[in-house]
């Protein structure tokens, strides 16, 4: 019995390490990775997995888990799946002139996939929104320049409370800023 069980193929099984807790959620080595590519691909440069690049990630990404626990607290509005698809047409229209093989071949350059491409346009939509809703003024501005401003400045001292708020531990200690 026991030589029959040796002979039985074993599931290979791909583990992912976790690169940073941030409160209950965690960014994995691969999510880091994903990021760097995904923001190489959106600025059409060469991703560097530089260990400055990868704290940059590592940042950004902690910041999306901070507006996504409070989006899914607030219970804050998301983007359906159909929008989802719709919003990855009209990137495809706008930046590969409907040529839907163009994309394709430009994404697996960057290591990409549209589900990838889709995921992370859906969440900077789903952000938008969040800040929106979250940040707008209090009163009516009537410069649409210094309403921004004013709205980067309270989401950025907003992101700055939370990471003081939340227990953010790196796993991996050369990410830590």
């Amino acid at each position: 019995m026991a030589v029959l069980l040796l002979t039985l193929p074993a599931a290979a099984v791909l583990v992912d390490r976790i690169a940073i807790a941030a409160g209950n959620r965690v960014i994995t080595d691969s999510e880091i990775d994903l990021r760097i590519r995904l923001t190489a691909f959106q600025n059409a440069e060469k991703p560097a997995f530089t260990l400055a690049a990868r704290k940059k990630a590592a940042q950004l990404l902690i910041d999306q888990k901070l507006v996504e626990r409070e989006m899914d607290v607030g219970h804050y509005p998301r983007l359906s799946a159909e929008a989802r698809k719709q919003l990855l047409a009209n990137f495809a229209k706008d930046y590969f002139k409907n040529d839907p093989a163009a994309m394709h071949r430009t994404l697996l350059e960057y290591g990409l996939t549209e589900d990838d491409l889709e995921a992370d346009l859906a969440r900077e939509s789903d952000v938008l929104t969040f800040l929106s809703l979250r940040f707008r003024p209090a009163v009516s501005e009537t410069n649409a320049k210094l309403a921004n401003q004013r709205a980067d400045a309270d989401m950025d001292a907003w992101l700055g409370d939370q990471r003081k708020r939340t227990k953010i531990e790196y796993l991996e200690k050369e990410l830590a800023p």
